[in-house]
């Protein structure tokens, strides 16, 4: 399927919608999805949705959505990704002009960080994450914590108290 700068898509395999920001290859886009995000998407994995029409009946006969059929096996839930991902949200590895920046865009940039390796997460199956924010004053910290309760992560702080860890 030819897509555009510009089209409207639908994930097949999850419950979200984008348009198309980016063409990157004949097999990757970059979608920026409903819920605000860049995502790197391989073509297979998105139905373009016509103009003029919402219906699922639209996206094609065989169009799998995740709400469509949700059981799985006890087998299938075991193998969970045991992959850990570490982020790391220290402003000097983000970028290298944070001298010209002010606290409040040190931060917001951070969080934004940390949600875009949140989303990778949870899309990529990744069942730990390790995020560290550092000592400091705590700003960072409990940001990082607020932005986890939002989306009902469990989490805990490690020894250190430098970083929090993550169950996905």
């Amino acid at each position: 399927m030819d897509f555009k700068i510009g089209d409207k898509v639908l994930f097949k395999n999850e419950n979200l919608k984008g348009e198309v920001i980016k063409i990157n290859s004949n097999y990757k886009l970059t979608v920026l999805s409903s819920d605000g995000f860049e995502l790197n998407v391989a073509v297979k994995d998105l139905v373009k949705i016509e103009k003029g029409t919402d219906k699922a009946t639209s996206y094609g006969e065989y169009t799998y959505t995740k709400d469509v059929d949700r059981r799985t096996s006890k087998s299938q839930k075991r193998q969970k990704s045991q992959t850990v991902l570490k982020v790391d949200l220290h402003i000097e590895l983000l970028t290298s002009n944070y001298h010209y920046l002010d606290n409040f865009e040190i931060v917001q940039m951070q969080l934004n960080e940390c949600h875009k390796k949140i989303q990778q997460a949870i899309n990529s199956n990744i069942s730990k994450l390790i995020i560290v924010h550092g000592i400091g004053t705590g700003v960072l910290k409990s940001e990082v914590h607020k932005l986890l309760r939002n989306y009902k992560l469990r989490f805990y702080l490690s020894k250190d108290a430098g970083a929090t860890e993550v169950m996905i």
